[in-house]
């Protein structure tokens, strides 16, 4: 069953959702849009579903290293079956690569919880999120996630608040060069603060509206279960759970005020949503949870499959 097979972390269960990735795009992206192919393509494609394995793996490395659930793929195999059920995160390239750098982010910024090298992990952190920021402007939400780790630290020391601004400028500066050198204007600058419209008319489509409500749902159930448990995790897993309670309400804020409104934006709540749902899943007291949790995940998988023969 399910439950029992993701319960593991083993060989397999990467190669089967690295396979999962590789299908689904295959079939929903190149075959069924039906898509001009060319060598240009072909390297197009083959490069984005190598970014979105590079993803599930970074994640799935985040989760390990800073105690975010168990030692299983529940997380993984849960941000896959988003990742099927959402095609359209593929749409804007942009936005793919800023969540890789809020990843990024995310990973110096769990890091904190230890007292070494934190001068770099701030300054790592704030350079991911000022990059992730030239991307998509609302990413400059996340910077509330990163003093909210600095804030929370047991040794906190005024030069801590001061090392973003530096990684602002530094990356600020190089990329007006760029500009500068390779434009010869700053242009970019006019359209890069994206306003939201609150134009949601495209969700009118059944394949963007199913996994919109699917993944907000599991979200704002399983992350408010979550949240109130906070208090009775161990030691070990409260500073991490505490950090994903911000890090899931400032990248919903993402996702809402982005001015795209074409399912790419969903790739933003995707990793907290399959974290929130896998804490749940992995808690199993009773035989009837246990069943229940069996139930969850194969909904999810039906949905992720049934949706593209809507």
């Amino acid at each position: 069953m399910l439950t029992s097979f993701f319960s593991k972390s083993t060989p397999v269960n990467y190669l089967l959702l690295s396979t999962a990735i590789i299908v689904s795009y295959l079939l929903r992206v190149i075959f069924l849009d039906n898509l001009n192919v060319n060598p240009v393509n072909l390297l197009t494609h083959a490069g984005l579903m190598l970014l979105m394995i590079f993803v599930v793996l970074l994640l799935d490395f985040i989760i390990r290293k800073n105690h975010v659930t168990g030692n299983n793929t529940f997380a993984i195999f849960i941000f896959v079956l988003f990742i099927v059920l959402t095609p359209s995160v593929y749409i804007e390239i942009t936005i793919l690569l800023s969540n890789v750098f809020l990843l990024l982010a995310t990973r110096r910024v769990l890091s904190l919880n230890t007292e070494k090298n934190v001068e770099k992990k701030i300054f790592d952190a704030a350079m991911y999120i000022t990059i992730a920021s030239l991307l998509y402007f609302w990413s400059l939400l996340f910077f509330i996630v990163l003093y909210f780790g600095i804030v929370n630290k047991t040794q906190r020391r005024p030069r801590f608040f001061v090392i973003p601004f530096s990684a602002i400028i530094a990356i600020g500066l190089l990329f007006i060069s760029y500009q500068l050198v390779v434009y010869d204007n700053l242009d970019w600058f006019i359209p890069w603060p994206t306003i939201q419209d609150f134009d949601f008319s495209s969700y009118n489509n059944l394949s963007l509206l199913v996994p919109a409500i699917l993944i907000f749902a599991l979200l704002l159930w399983t992350g408010s279960i979550r949240f109130f448990q906070i208090n009775t995790l161990s030691k070990k897993e409260k500073p991490a759970a505490s950090s994903m309670a911000t890090i899931a309400i400032v990248l919903l804020a993402i996702t809402l005020f982005g001015s795209h409104n074409n399912g790419s934006e969903l790739i933003f709540i995707m990793m907290p949503a399959a974290i929130t749902t896998a804490n749940y899943v992995e808690n199993r007291p009773t035989k009837e949870r246990t069943i229940f949790n069996e139930i969850l995940l194969w909904f999810i998988l039906i949905v992720a499959i049934l949706i593209h023969v809507i």
